[in-house]
């Protein structure tokens, strides 16, 4: 009965296998870091579900069976996994814990440095979004860059309002500039220059009183 359990199971499409009685996907962080691997050596199109679930050590039915749109639903669900709700998420707690300017911007550094968030991952968004066809994961997929842009947006504005930087250059062009020199910065290993990158950028944009305590 039990064989005869399994048969079925698997007849329908259900992520199971014979062999070991079964194997089923399921969508942890783990296995959506070893398919980001792949998605980062080969770019989206290059990546087939068969390669990922040999990579995870699945049936390409055990995929399907959570992915039925395929790749573009397992892509968009890593992206949200690993990125927005991990990363970004994440990211937004630990700016919880302080209000003062100096460290809300080197936490925010620290985080932002640790993502895998640089040229080769823009280059991978780009060639996902031209596949990408459902609105909603072009939704989550895009809303990534907005919440790290929106985070950077409120520590300057709140910033702003307080007086603690200058208000001659427009909130925009320092979110611009912070995230321009963030992006030239992926090239350095660890996070120790989270604290000069942040001490550059205050000393030219602090308000006079600011600067004196400094």
């Amino acid at each position: 009965m039990f064989s005869n359990l399994l048969r079925s199971r698997s007849t329908r499409g259900a992520a199971y296998e014979e062999t070991t009685g079964w194997l089923f996907f399921t969508p942890r962080p783990g296995n959506f870091i070893a398919a980001k691997e792949l998605f980062f050596a080969k770019g989206y199109k290059g990546v087939s579900m068969k390669e990922i679930a040999d990579v995870v050590q699945v049936t390409p039915a055990a995929l399907y069976y959570h992915f039925p749109k395929g790749k573009e639903d397992l892509f968009t669900k890593m992206i949200q996994t690993l990125f927005v709700e991990e990363g970004v998420a994440g990211i937004g707690q630990v700016l919880e814990t302080t209000h003062d300017l100096r460290e809300r911007l080197n936490l925010l550094t620290v985080s932002l440095l640790k993502l895998p968030i640089d040229e080769q991952f823009s280059m991978l968004l780009r060639d996902a979004k031209e596949h990408i066809k459902d609105p909603e994961n072009q939704r989550i997929i895009l809303s990534l860059r907005d919440r790290i842009k929106q985070q950077v947006m409120d520590i300057f504005q709140a910033a702003r309002d307080a007086g603690e930087i200058r208000t001659d250059i427009p909130v925009n062009v320092l979110v611009s500039l912070y995230l321009g020199t963030l992006r030239e910065s992926k090239s350095i290993q660890g996070s120790r220059q989270a604290s000069p990158l942040v001490t550059v950028l205050l000393d030219g944009i602090a308000s006079p009183a600011q600067r004196s305590q400094h």
